[in-house]
């Protein structure tokens, strides 16, 4: 909307020296008109979102008895969301537009320009904001001490003023930018504090434990929707160049085709420079063995991996193995599982954006839930073409210690007529879907009951419901 009525602007001063943040804010907070074009705020608005954007490329003008915990206490105290456009150099880089501050500073989402079109990405950066902010030591030498600890662990963000000034002085991408990551974190802020807007609906993304890939194989993206690929090839189930400080996540699956129904043979998850590698076994023998490479090295140490702790459970038999990777401190409280079932392989997550915003692949967008296609704009609704989309190319570079039929550029195999074929399979079970629904009634999720049934009756065998 816009402003009807310029007059409660009328105190403002545009001009002059004296920038003193504090004042403005507590200023700004006690001067709310109690209507703004002819709209009564308190009575005729439902809901009354109050948010604060502090523009300044000083660092504080005033009294300083007014302490930083007094100003947060007086923003809290009045229910309001601030943002800082201040001047905040985030890793000496100008792309870096602004950043959001919790765990007291030390882990942070940096907000970055991404190619010429006003796209953004996020990454994370764990390290004490002191360490990599930096500011005009003539003008806002002291902005740390004063500005950005009001935003740290809330739900408003710091963004860098010089970005924005380059910007609106001719580089066009650049403003395009900083605008989109600003106005789309303030909507998020105000209407899904904590959680992420998809298609006007706020939906929670505190954690995600449903995401993966396992069984026939069942691929369930970052926004919970299932779907199947059946081709036999290697594929790119997630990708991040930029995770961990750039170290890097990438994570393939290889699938095996089986009449008219594949399933997950192995997958390499590759940290950094180093690979682990897990593979099931239908050899009731080698049950017992873990079947696993630590950068190509067969059943190699496994405390650690890329630097992370690697915990091993075999729960209740030795059919069924656990590989639990914990990517703390990174990315505290947040996980990659693998499980082993027999020669099926299930890979899942339990985690968020912090870890996986940025990923790419099979799962699709973690904020949109879009099944990108590699160019990362087209939307591919084809569940075929999309696991075709994401064979692994050489680019991609070979995580698992043999090479496997087919590769690039031979296609994915896919089963012949695998709808006919299945049904006709399914009408002929000897296990009826009574059977499979009493065997699968452990698993909670109504999708993923519903992949354990089909799955019991896909390979007649009651015991499947291990895989879930």
């Amino acid at each position: 909307g816009t402003l009807a009525d310029p007059t409660v602007a009328t105190n403002w001063v545009a001009t002059g020296g004296w920038e003193e943040g504090y004042h403005a804010i507590v200023y700004s907070i006690a001067n709310v008109p109690e209507s703004i074009g002819g709209i009564n705020l308190q009575n005729e608005c439902n809901t009354l979102d109050k948010n604060l954007i502090l523009v300044s490329d000083e660092d504080r003008d005033g009294d300083f008895s007014v302490t930083v915990d007094d100003m947060k206490t007086y923003i809290d105290d009045h229910d309001y969301i601030l943002n800082l456009v201040v001047d905040t150099t985030i890793d000496d880089n100008l792309d870096n537009v602004g950043l959001q501050l919790s765990s007291g500073g030390t882990q942070n989402t940096v907000f970055q320009r991404d190619g010429d079109n006003g796209g953004y990405t996020t990454f994370q950066k764990n390290d004490n904001y002191y360490n990599f902010v930096t500011h005009d030591l003539g003008w806002a030498p002291y902005t740390s001490e004063h500005y950005i600890p009001l935003v740290i662990d809330k739900p408003g963000a710091v963004w860098n003023v010089k970005s924005l000034r380059d910007g609106v002085s001719g580089n066009e991408a650049l403003r395009k930018s900083f605008t989109n990551a600003f106005v789309e974190t303030k909507v998020e802020e105000i209407s899904c504090p904590g959680g992420t807007i998809i298609d006007g609906m706020c939906i929670s993304r505190t954690e995600n434990s449903n995401s993966g890939i396992g069984g026939d194989p069942h691929i369930t993206t970052w926004q919970n929707e299932h779907y199947e690929y059946h081709g036999q090839c290697d594929l790119v189930m997630a990708s991040d160049p930029k995770f961990a400080d750039a170290k890097g996540l990438h994570i393939h699956i290889r699938t095996k085709l089986v009449r008219y129904w594949s399933y997950i043979k192995s997958v390499a998850i590759r940290i950094g420079d180093d690979i682990l590698e897990i593979e099931g076994s239908a050899d009731a023998e080698n049950n017992a063995e873990p079947q696993y490479w630590v950068n190509f090295e067969y059943q190699g140490k496994l405390d650690t991996f890329a630097g992370y702790t690697v915990t091993q459970l075999t729960p209740s038999c030795v059919s069924k193995r656990e590989y639990k990777i914990d990517l703390s401190p990174t990315y505290e409280g947040q996980y990659i599982i693998v499980q082993a079932f027999r020669e099926f392989i299930r890979v899942s997550f339990i985690g968020d954006a912090r870890a996986f915003g940025n990923t790419v692949g099979l799962l699709g967008d973690y904020k949109t839930g879009k099944t990108f296609a590699r160019d990362g704009s087209t939307v591919i609704h084809d569940f075929i073409d999309l696991g075709n989309e994401w064979q692994v190319l050489p680019v991609d570079e070979m995580l698992f210690h043999d090479v496997a039929q087919p590769q690039f550029p031979e296609p994915c195999i896919q089963p012949e007529d695998p709808r006919g074929e299945r049904r006709r399979r399914l009408e002929e079970s000897s296990i009826s879907v009574e059977e499979a629904e009493q065997a699968c009634a452990s698993v909670t999720d109504p999708l993923s009951l519903k992949d354990c049934v089909y799955d019991i009756l896909a390979t007649q065998d009651l015991e499947m419901v291990g895989a879930f």
